[in-house]
């Protein structure tokens, strides 16, 4: 059975303003830009959803102009029933079996921007499939992207597909109540949050094991310090990772300002 997050958002029917390898993709500019080198976040959705959708679910066009940076939605290849989809492991979400290059898809995303923009770093956010899609990222083009923040999603379950590389900053963020891809993982297909931290830190050459952190208070609907704060320790600078466990939380968390300023300055801390 798939568990998987659905939800469907209409495309405008007007001529795309950006597109490479035949997807279109919005771009937002935080207002007054001068040419002057910025951050470009890009957002990775979830299956069933495009790029402005997961803009809904995760707010990131509110901080732009506040935090200064670059805003690419890309939107997923179609599936044969019109969800779109990131084909990124084996588990997630592929399930036709397309023949398609995500990782191609995102290099070219990535240097489409470049030649109409001065880029100072990289970073890729996704959610669902998109989070999956965000860590096969991590781990075949760590070349071009300087971190990553992942929620409600893991990675290979054999983890020797994740090419051997540089490592960057990973920030994993899951609900301890998601239904449709567990805290815990999938036996035989996906690890667990914890376990995906850890295998990244192993790849990372890291020395120590979960520290506890700080809590904080990102969700509405939920009273208090929700989020479990914890890092690896005795990781290479530049190649962090870091859990944010949502207690009580689903498969798609009811964030707020406060947790895409915070995901946007974690990675902005982090990156080399």
């Amino acid at each position: 059975m798939r568990h998987v997050f659905v939800v469907l958002f209409a495309f405008c029917a007007c001529a795309p303003e950006h597109l490479v390898q035949g997807r279109p993709y919005e771009l937002k500019v935080p207002a007054g830009d001068d040419g002057s080198p910025l951050p470009l976040l890009i957002l990775a959705h979830g299956y069933g959803v495009n790029g402005i959708g997961q803009d809904f679910i995760f707010p990131f066009s509110k901080q732009v102009d506040a935090k200064r940076f670059l805003y690419a939605e890309p939107h997923g290849t179609q599936d044969r029933v019109g969800r779109r989809f990131w084909n990124a492991t084996d588990a997630c979400c592929n399930f036709e079996e397309l023949p398609v290059d995500d990782v191609a898809f995102f290099r070219a995303l990535i240097d489409d921007v470049k030649a109409q923009h001065a880029v100072s770093n990289v970073f890729v956010v996704g959610h669902s499939n998109g989070g999956f899609m965000t860590l096969r990222l991590a781990c075949e083009a760590s070349d071009v992207i300087d971190a990553v923040t992942a929620v409600s999603s893991s990675t290979w379950n054999d983890f020797t597909r994740c090419s051997p590389g540089k490592s960057i900053p990973i920030l994993l963020v899951h609900g301890t109540v998601d239904g449709s891809v567990p805290y815990e993982g999938r036996p035989g297909r996906y690890p667990g949050a914890v376990e995906t931290g850890r295998r990244f830190a192993r790849r990372a050459a890291c020395t120590g094991d979960w520290e506890t952190l700080e809590p904080a208070d990102f969700l509405d609907g939920l009273d208090g310090a929700e989020t479990k704060k914890e890092r690896i320790m005795g990781c290479p600078t530049g190649a962090e990772v870091e859990l944010w466990t949502l207690e009580g939380a689903g498969h798609a968390p009811t964030f707020d300002a406060r947790w895409t300023g915070a995901t946007f300055d974690w990675l902005t801390e982090h990156a080399r």
